[in-house]
């Protein structure tokens, strides 16, 4: 008689993934969590963001309002607990983007092609200087990233099997929901998993209904409540707090949407740090979010990509594409189609002030190409190229982390110049 009790194998391989996402979720948290109360006050976006969260907690007006309010909610729970304290309103912030490791690394683990990928991708994530940044300031974008990728994760879940899980979609739909009531830019991430919804099931269904039209009926309305009634219905939520406080209904929510729309098409405003999409990739010109000087010292902020990882995306991503297209492989698609989709509607986005971090929400894709990528050739004659791109990724990390945290560095080495002009760490002109 077989016994239901799992085997010693499985109860190793449950433990060795659960050692995993601890251990990856301890190295995200050891670099969000200390001097996160540096600097002692509100700068860049969070003199609207944190701001903003206050005035939630205070029933007042909210000051910022071109975006949902899920993130604004998200970081004035920090402040409700510890007061209007710089780590307090950056709390959330840090703990989304600590929990953005483990979560990706589930998606890693079931888009890679074996372990080994996974951990690559996630390493290369976890090496990223705009991902360290936005997880230790109170602006909205580390929430939108941590909600697209675990729509990912749960819309995978919920595809692949040969018959489409209720409980699976709903909690596809709450993720994509609260995705879309963060920032609009998630919209790109839901068209992104409808085609990867359609692309899986499509075939799913006409393998297995033979014509059977309940089959096919089922599989519809599950996809409207997933990808349009659930989101619809958590994003109406979000206006919850905004609506009970200024006495507004859902059709004040709605009139709200047009404003939003009407504010990010019709920007015209200029910032020392703007760049075109189309330069993100190359790190022209990345954003510096706080600069101190004094005392034979500087400190600062800036919202720089690692070299090593935003440089090799594109042709990552090209790599996984162009193969995953002759051998068919639908891992490297997927890290090809989402980087892209991701990316390249900013080119028709009608918004104009826009800045290099914003690739952000792409890059877990260009990190899922690249770990491939090394993967498949980590025991090739690529090998020690393999092993010296990730030291290098290693290293770069390493080298920016004092003006990823706000680190003291002496006036001295800042001044340090290159014979070609660039410094340590300014190495073009666009770097400053």
């Amino acid at each position: 008689m077989m016994s239901n009790r799992p085997s010693s194998w499985d109860l190793a391989l449950r433990r060795h993934v659960f050692l995993t996402l601890v251990l990856v979720t301890l190295v995200a948290a050891a670099f969000r969590f200390p001097g996160l109360g540096y600097p002692p006050e509100e700068y860049f976006d969070e003199v609207y963001h944190a701001k903003t969260a206050l005035e939630y907690l205070e029933g007042r007006p909210p000051t910022e309002w071109v975006h949902p309010p899920t993130a604004k909610l998200l970081i004035s729970a920090g402040v409700a607990v510890f007061g209007y304290e710089p780590w307090a309103w950056r709390l959330a912030s840090a703990l989304a983007g600590t929990l953005l490791a483990p979560v990706f690394l589930l998606l890693a683990w079931r888009v890679a092609p074996n372990e080994r990928a996974a951990l690559l991708a996630t390493a290369l994530l976890l090496l990223d200087g705009v991902y360290l940044v936005q997880s230790r300031v109170a602006m909205t974008n580390i929430f939108a990233v941590l909600f697209q990728i675990l729509s990912a994760l749960l819309v995978l879940r919920a595809v692949v099997p040969e018959r489409l899980s209720v409980v699976r979609m709903v909690g596809a739909g709450l993720a994509l929901g609260l995705a879309l009531s963060t920032r609009w830019t998630s919209l790109w991430a839901w068209g992104f998993l409808g085609l990867v919804f359609m692309a899986v099931r499509s075939r799913r269904v006409l393998e297995r209904s033979k014509g059977r039209v309940s089959t096919g009926l089922r599989e519809v309305a599950l996809a409207g409540l997933a990808f349009v009634a659930i989101p619809a219905a958590v994003y109406i939520a979000s206006y919850l707090p905004w609506m009970i406080q200024q006495d507004r209904t859902v059709l004040d929510v709605v009139s709200l949407q047009r404003s939003i729309w009407d504010y990010h098409a019709q920007l015209s405003a200029t910032h020392h740090y703007f760049s075109h999409w189309y330069t993100w990739p190359w790190l022209y010109r990345p954003t510096w979010y706080f600069w101190w000087s004094g005392d034979d010292t500087v400190r600062g902020i800036v919202a720089l990509g690692n070299p090593a990882i935003w440089w090799a995306s594109v042709p990552a991503v090209v790599w996984a594409l162009v193969s995953g297209w002759r051998t068919r492989d639908p891992r490297r698609l997927f890290a090809g189609a989402g980087f892209c989709l991701l990316y390249l509607p900013w080119g028709v986005a009608p918004r104009t002030l826009n800045f290099s971090h914003y690739l952000f929400e792409a890059l877990p894709y260009a990190c899922l190409a690249l770990g491939m990528f090394l993967d498949h050739v980590w025991d090739g004659r690529l090998a020690l190229a393999a092993r010296a791109y990730l030291a290098l990724a290693a290293g770069l990390f390493l080298l920016f982390l004092p003006f990823l945290t706000g680190l003291p560095v002496s006036q001295t080495l800042w001044a340090f110049r290159f014979p070609w002009g660039g410094g340590l760490w300014t190495w073009f002109p666009t770097w400053i």
